[in-house]
């Protein structure tokens, strides 16, 4: 498959860089101008048009329609410089919530799946975020623990009536992850950086990340503060503006995307055009869950443009509300 063919390609890559020793890519200068997959770093391009997505949670309608407002499919198939990007957690029914969509993720990641396979992983990018990570995790923990279909759904009710049950629940693509699912899932990279500076990761910045090396090879602490960090607006321990300055400096950044953080954590003052903006230099959206009081709304970013700020980034230029 077409996937699988990409996937060795940048394997590859990542192992030549690995033996490249000192000489390894320190700077964005340091790679090919074009989508080029590290380990779990990707470089995009100083070129073409980014559609940006983040937070599905499962919700099939959303994703669909973020295809078919973008015609991202059909652009790519028609030889347009266009790329998509997922920024993670596109899978997990949130607990509580009314299931509009039943198998809503699983749709979601088959369909991706199939993408690239169709357009390339080059083309349409799906990135991590904390519950591909877990539900990952815990579907691992399951199989170790002696899980086949048979024995399946008794073993996650078990897991939910657990002292860590809750925990658990939120990460509830479990049931219907596949073996193929999960292999998928934990080949995903984590954060992808555009030679213009443009970076995308799902939760926000990492304070012990020091280069691009530490985001192609991300230790336990950085991957967490990628995949889980939250600002100190949400999060009494978490990152403020000038945390996301210093670490878009020494990677080479200039503006972060994120989701993650429910926009409703914020004040009023920052929320503007449906998202919300940390400081000059993040964003802060939701293409599915967790944008009210804003709107669902996705990016559209010129990697031939050098973004400055998160104010240069204009209603309906950059930030487009997904339709109804």
């Amino acid at each position: 498959m077409l996937r699988t063919l990409f996937f060795i390609l940048f394997s590859c890559f990542s192992l030549y860089l690995s033996a490249l020793g000192a000489e390894e890519a320190k700077s964005l200068a340091d790679y090919p101008n074009q989508v080029t997959r590290d380990g779990a770093l990707v470089v995009l391009p100083d070129k073409g048009t980014l559609y940006v997505a983040t937070d599905f949670q499962a919700q099939w309608s959303n994703f669909s329609r973020w295809l078919t407002q973008t015609k991202l499919v059909e652009r790519i198939e028609a030889g347009e410089d266009v790329y998509g990007l997922i920024l993670g957690d596109a899978v997990d029914h949130k607990p509580g919530d009314p299931i509009f969509e039943p198998y809503g993720d699983l749709k979601i990641v088959d369909r991706i799946m199939q993408l690239q396979d169709q357009l390339g992983e080059e083309r349409l990018i799906y990135i991590r975020g904390n519950h591909e990570f877990a539900s990952a995790d815990a579907y691992a923990m399951l199989k170790k623990a002696g899980m086949n279909p048979d024995n399946r759904r008794d073993m996650i009710a078990q897991l939910y009536q657990t002292v860590h049950g809750a925990y658990f629940k939120q990460f509830n693509f479990i049931e219907r992850m596949t073996d193929e699912h999960y292999n998928y899932l934990t080949s995903l990279p984590t954060i992808a950086v555009g030679k213009n500076g443009f970076v995308g990761v799902h939760a926000g910045t990492s304070r012990s990340a020091k280069n691009l090396a530490d985001l192609a090879r991300p230790s336990k602490k950085v991957l967490d503060e990628l995949l889980w960090g939250r600002p100190t607006v949400a999060l009494s321990s978490g990152y403020t503006p000038s945390h996301t300055a210093e670490f878009l400096k020494r990677i080479g950044g200039r503006v972060l995307a994120v989701g993650h953080t429910p926009v409703s954590v914020f004040p009023e003052e920052e929320i503007r055009d449906g998202v919300a903006r940390l400081g000059a230099h993040q964003i802060i959206f939701s293409t599915g869950y967790g944008a009210s009081p804003g709107v669902r709304s996705y990016l559209a970013i010129d990697l031939s443009k050098r973004y400055n700020a998160v104010t240069e980034l204009r209603y309906g230029v950059e930030i487009h509300p997904l339709q109804p």
